[in-house]
């Protein structure tokens, strides 16, 4: 998946990620969490969706995780990361990891699996023009555990 990084690595940031969602959603969050990692698979950042919590609609998981790696980095340049996210980003959070240079996006769950747990953000993706993200590479991960937090924010 990821010259510098193995998939054994991978899937194991995977269930970070969805660890990371389900203790958003126990804490009254949403089920959304992000987090960033260098070439060498190391985790430079981290986020949770706190939309709510801190009454600001750009708080998304990817973005809080972007400038978590940012802080931690000491640079607003995170090329050549990958960021791995529970949830497929929206339309801003794409921009937003286009702008910070990050090269590689490996979700979880798609846009779909989101829209059919209440979270319905296709309408952002109208915004997005395909041409301007031909250099990020977006890919689903398969997980078992994909609509874990889903299911567990339902409940």
């Amino acid at each position: 998946m990821h010259s510098h990084i193995s998939d054994d690595l991978l899937y194991a940031h995977a269930d970070s990620v969805i660890d990371l969602a389900i203790s958003n959603v126990s804490a009254g969050g949403l089920p959304f969490s992000a987090i960033i990692v260098n070439q060498s698979g190391n985790i430079i950042g981290k986020g949770v969706n706190q939309v709510a919590s801190q009454l600001d609609c750009t708080a998304h998981a990817e973005i809080q995780a972007i400038r978590d790696a940012s802080q931690n980095e000491k640079t607003a340049s995170l090329k050549g990361t990958t960021l791995i996210a529970s949830g497929e980003p929206c339309a801003l959070c794409y921009m937003a990891i286009r702008v910070a240079g990050i090269m590689k996006v490996l979700f979880i769950s798609d846009r779909h699996d989101a829209e059919k747990h209440s979270f319905d953000y296709l309408w952002t993706y109208k915004y997005l023009k395909n041409e301007l993200f031909s250099d990020v590479k977006a890919t689903q991960l398969q997980h078992d555990r994909k609509l874990l937090p889903f299911q567990i924010a339902e409940t």
